[in-house]
């Protein structure tokens, strides 16, 4: 994807993104942008081109030739700050739009041409032919003119399989926490990816089992509700290390009974290896080739842990993207509260600081979060079912509550981007998961 420094407009990360979907552009590049007016211009000129006048705008490309933006690729024009690849810089004069706007459109419109006409630049394209001019001027228009669209996507799987690291890998954010244990995920977590024009929006459910309490039931609803008309897209996750079971095949056959195209990922191929994949391929196949009703549309192999194929899911499901415009701002990754947000990680460290010691057992519920001081401070409550439990999560002199505490602060303060006092206690509710308004407490 684009990355922007200097005087970064939102619509420019907009329209960078559909450059890069319509050239089909693969990896991480970055653009330095500078918004001038006429007598900063005609300075650029002078100093750059050795000519005494102003333009509209001004291109410095970095690269020679446009392959893959990786550090592999371009050694020399990796920034490890950014982590990309820099491919120049472009300066766009305010006082020219306007000018031009009275004959072209809005001055907000010409400024946006300008930038793409600058972004074409640095991408290789020019116009000192009348074949280069027309080819860079359908691509310009072409640009301009993408409507906004989405897709709503329905994430599902058994317990483990690696349906919250698919979502926080393409959405490039923590969205749904993750830990060993199955069932990780409580809630119908909304998980956003904006590039460009098109938005994907994931819900990430819980993995499908059979509910024993209130929360279970809470659980089981989030799946049911995806899977209702929701969504537009299903994403079925399989854990390849587990092969293909028989109740992973009657959710392959029920969903194909749906309207909503099917995608299947066989997650953890970094544990597997390919040639052990291809059994797995085959038996799939008679749910891509079936003579009557609906097929799987694709299967896709993936390692969420080595970012393996990622990209390729990503690109599938931009184009089952509907006309309709975005369903939520670009630059909104997830729908859920921060409070919310904060009580999953803490308790994505209890559960991986715990293990197997209390299965299922913790309830996290933020009492506050409070941006007026310095640092962040924040309360929570970490709720147990039993008070044996409640020395566990404490530990030895306090050691257990303090480590989950500090690597919870860490994560915070990056989703925050602030500095985090973090205050936790741990409180013994007796049958919480049943218990409706403790739930409520926590957010579900």
């Amino acid at each position: 994807m684009f990355k922007f420094t200097g005087d970064v407009k939102p619509e420019f990360l907009r329209l960078g993104g559909i450059i890069f979907d319509i050239l089909g552009l693969k990896g991480d590049a970055s653009v330095d942008i500078a918004i001038v007016d006429d007598e900063e211009m005609r300075e650029l000129n002078k100093s750059t081109r050795n000519i005494d006048k102003t333009t509209d705008v001004l291109s410095y490309p970095a690269l020679t030739e446009i392959k893959e933006f990786s550090q592999k690729n371009y050694s020399n024009d990796y920034d490890a700050q950014s982590r990309a690849v820099v491919l120049g810089d472009i300066a766009i004069n305010t006082d020219a739009a306007a000018r031009q706007a009275e004959e072209y459109g809005t001055g907000e419109r010409e400024i946006n041409y300008l930038f793409v006409h600058g972004m074409l630049h640095v991408l290789g394209y020019d116009h000192m032919t009348d074949e280069d001019k027309t080819v860079m001027r359908e691509l310009e228009e072409k640009v301009l003119a993408e409507q906004d669209k989405s897709v709503v996507v329905a994430v599902i799987g058994r317990p483990n399989a690696g349906k919250s690291s698919l979502v926080n890998a393409i959405v490039g954010e923590k969205v749904s926490i993750v830990s060993p244990k199955p069932q990780t995920t409580r809630d119908r977590i909304t998980g956003i990816c904006t590039e460009g024009s098109k938005q994907i929006v994931f819900l990430d459910t819980p993995g499908m089992f059979k509910p024993r309490t209130k929360l279970d039931e809470h659980m089981d609803k989030s799946v049911k509700s995806s899977l209702s008309g929701d969504a537009d897209v299903v994403v079925i996750v399989l854990d390849c290390t587990k092969g293909i079971t028989e109740d992973d095949e009657k959710t392959i056959q029920a969903r194909l009974a749906c309207r909503a195209p099917l995608y299947v990922v066989l997650n953890k191929t970094d544990l597997k290896g390919y040639d052990s994949i291809y059994p797995l391929l085959d038996k799939l196949n008679k749910y891509m080739n079936r003579k009557s009703g609906r097929n799987i549309k694709e299967v896709i192999p993936i390692s969420c842990k080595t970012g393996r194929n990622i990209d390729v899911l990503k690109s599938a499901l931009k184009k089952e993207c509907r006309d309709g415009g975005f369903l939520f701002p670009p630059d909104e990754y997830t729908d859920r509260p921060v409070k919310f947000i904060i009580g999953e990680v803490i308790r994505e460290k209890a559960l991986l600081f715990l293990q197997d010691e209390i299965p299922h057992g913790v309830g996290i519920a933020v009492l506050s979060v409070d941006e007026g001081k310095t640092p962040v401070h924040i309360t929570a409550d970490v709720i147990v079912d039993r008070q044996s439990h409640k020395r566990i999560v404490i530990g030895d002199d306090g050691t257990m509550i303090k480590r989950i505490g500090a690597s919870a602060r860490r994560d915070i303060e990056q989703i925050i981007d602030d500095k985090v006092y973090l205050e936790l206690f741990v409180k013994v509710r007796p049958g919480w998961r049943d218990k409706a308004n403790i739930l409520h407490d926590i957010g579900y």
